[in-house]
């Protein structure tokens, strides 16, 4: 979810992955892995990134929880995922 979006941003503005993973301060094959999504963009990169790609903070912060949310719940049955998202939802009403 978050890695399709930030390898599109990239494409759009014709940057290479050298680039990005040089302005994220980490290296070319692990900005490669935050594409595909195999590792994780780190809270405090995704600001950078808002900037760098000119879009709404908290828009893309808000895209990087949901993706968070997304891959602890994937692999779970659906009528479970569906209760501990709605469980989640109380919990924050509450507060």
């Amino acid at each position: 979810m978050f890695g399709p979006k930030i390898k599109a941003m990239r494409l759009e503005q014709g940057l290479k992955q050298r680039q990005l993973a040089e302005l994220l301060g980490t290296d070319m094959p692990m900005y490669s892995k935050m594409e595909l999504g195999a590792r994780r963009v780190r809270r405090d990169q995704v600001p950078k990134l808002a900037e760098l790609y000119k879009v709404d903070e908290k828009k893309l912060m808000t895209l990087w929880l949901a993706d968070g949310v997304y891959a602890a719940l994937k692999e779970e049955d659906e009528n479970l995922r569906l209760d501990a998202i709605d469980l989640a939802k109380e919990y924050f009403s509450g507060e």
